[in-house]
């Protein structure tokens, strides 16, 4: 595609930053899918768990890493650009792997200096740099966010986290990063008091990605270890991906005719709609 060709001329990797306010939507899955995607598209690119405790990307590409980010953090004043690679795993398809460690005490040894040195060195040889951060906004992800060339926030129809989704924006506004950031609707079609068409609108965003309900196949990938852009490439859960990952390339949005110019009577009587991205 014309967009991925074109995103390949970078000299550095655009870092692409996916979180969540809240845990079990779909975040890390998201994460691996898209690293495969824009691999598919002969793109280089390296994916980073930085969820520095409870880490699960090495599980979701079936994995068995011999290093982490614990091994190149204890290494780190002589390691180089090219010299990093060599802590990497590579997935079967190209993607490279930086592991979370396998301890969640190695967490406190991950400091804010030692990942934004990282993600330095990790650009230099990549096009896109995926980065799977933690729940919410931890103190080691803060720099992070702030470098992040672009930071995909999923949610999806519940409540709890809708809620937990609109105060993690407004604090993205308070430290100046909410320009950068992109709704992901995760399993839109799940049954829910919620319409999908109204999230947007109500988080005070503009745009949003939407991926489809299609739990079965998601619980089979991740306990799988394999991708379903792979093992089920032609299923709307993997359209939706690679359309994501065609308009993170070309800096667009997927957008769902049906979800536009409706409101539900739901949506009017959140105390949380929001205000727009400059409100």
């Amino acid at each position: 595609m014309a967009h991925m060709e074109d995103a390949k001329k970078s000299s550095a990797a655009k870092v692409v930053a996916v979180c969540s306010a809240k845990g079990g939507i779909g975040k890390t899955l998201l994460s691996v899918n898209l690293a495969v995607a824009l691999n598919k598209n002969n793109l280089d690119v390296a994916l980073m768990d930085a969820d520095f405790q409870f880490g699960d990307v090495a599980l979701a590409l079936d994995l068995h890493p011999s290093f982490t980010i614990k091994d190149v953090i204890e290494e780190l004043n002589q390691i180089d650009h090219t010299s990093i690679q060599d802590f990497l795993t590579e997935h079967a398809t190209g993607v490279n792997i930086l592991a979370a460690p396998e301890k969640p005490e190695y967490a406190d040894l991950v400091t804010s200096e030692a990942v934004m040195k990282i993600i330095h060195l990790l650009k230099a040889q990549q096009d896109y740099l995926i980065v799977d951060n933690g729940i919410g906004i931890q103190e080691q992800s803060i720099d992070l966010l702030e470098q992040a060339d672009k930071i995909l926030l999923v949610t999806n129809l519940e409540m709890t986290a809708l809620k937990n989704t609109k105060l993690m924006l407004e604090t993205f506004r308070e430290l100046g990063i909410r320009d950068k950031v992109s709704l992901v609707v995760n399993r839109y079609t799940m049954e829910s008091l919620m319409e999908a068409k109204d999230v947007p609108e109500m988080l005070g965003e503009h745009h949003a990605f939407f991926i489809p309900n299609n739990f079965k196949l998601a619980s089979q990938s991740l306990n799988l270890g394999l991708p379903f852009v792979l093992s089920q490439a032609s299923s709307d859960l993997s359209k939706s991906i690679f359309k994501m990952a065609e308009g993170i390339a070309s800096n667009t949005h997927a957008s769902i005719e049906t979800m536009k110019n409706k409101k539900s009577v739901l949506s009017h009587l959140l105390p949380f709609k929001g205000k727009g991205v400059n409100g």
